[in-house]
């Protein structure tokens, strides 16, 4: 028998972003995050389109933590590793139980998001976020209008709406403080546009000290997770 769930208990973030915006990053640090408040954690990996820097490239990592990760629907050993464009039926568990809070990482640009609008009738039944990640060095999104423009196609092809703004301005390890602020700028003026909060201003704490500075939403203090020493 079905248990009777109260879609008002299931706990679902969706994080959407421009390639490049640093959307995969801010989603595994977001897990751990709230892996360590004592949620059990389930992120799905939904990005089929861009094969670099996808949460499923540090599974055994999320694992060893307690988190999660729902990924392809085709299980392979590393050594052989094939990546298919389908979507684990796994998933249906974020929007169908209470048993997780659920994190899903949707792939850089509105065809990556038709993967979401699959689920879309479900998900909207639940009491959603869907967080669109900000990088205002990427030349697709410098702009109040191409941030809008971005946004505008990814509820389109997801049909759900986009409720909250993250800045996560970077240039990798080039990153400064300048960055951070001409990020918070943007997020600040699509805000006032389209009327959505900015939620966080999201940094790797280890290259920039945010602390003196007033950000648009809660600082959020991150780790370089997703790209190895050398890259």
């Amino acid at each position: 028998m079905t248990p009777n769930i109260n879609p008002k208990n299931i706990k679902l973030t969706i994080i959407v972003g421009h390639y490049g915006s640093g959307k995969t990053e801010f989603s595994v640090n977001y897990a751990e995050y709230m892996q360590a408040k004592g949620e059990n954690v389930a992120i799905a990996d939904l990005d089929i389109v861009n094969p670099y820097f996808r949460s499923r490239e540090i599974e055994e990592e999320l694992n060893s933590k307690g988190i999660r990760v729902i990924a392809s629907n085709l299980e392979v050993k590393k050594s052989n590793s094939i990546d298919l464009p389908s979507v684990s039926a796994e998933f249906n568990a974020l929007f169908q139980t209470d048993k997780y809070f659920g994190i899903v990482d949707v792939g850089g640009n509105p065809v990556g998001a038709t993967a979401l609008g699959r689920f879309s009738e479900s998900i909207e039944k639940i009491d959603y976020k869907m967080w669109m990640v900000v990088n205002a060095n990427r030349p697709e999104t410098a702009t109040v209008e191409q941030v809008v423009a971005f946004m505008e196609g990814i509820e389109l092809k997801s049909k759900l709406k986009i409720n909250g703004l993250v800045n996560n301005t970077h240039l990798v390890r080039e990153t400064s403080e300048k960055d951070i602020l001409a990020g918070d700028a943007l997020v600040r003026a699509v805000s006032e546009q389209t009327g959505l909060p900015v939620i966080y201003a999201s940094y790797i704490d280890n290259m920039v000290d945010m602390s003196k500075y007033d950000l648009a939403g809660e600082k959020f203090p991150m780790k370089l997770l997703m790209r190895p020493e050398w890259l």
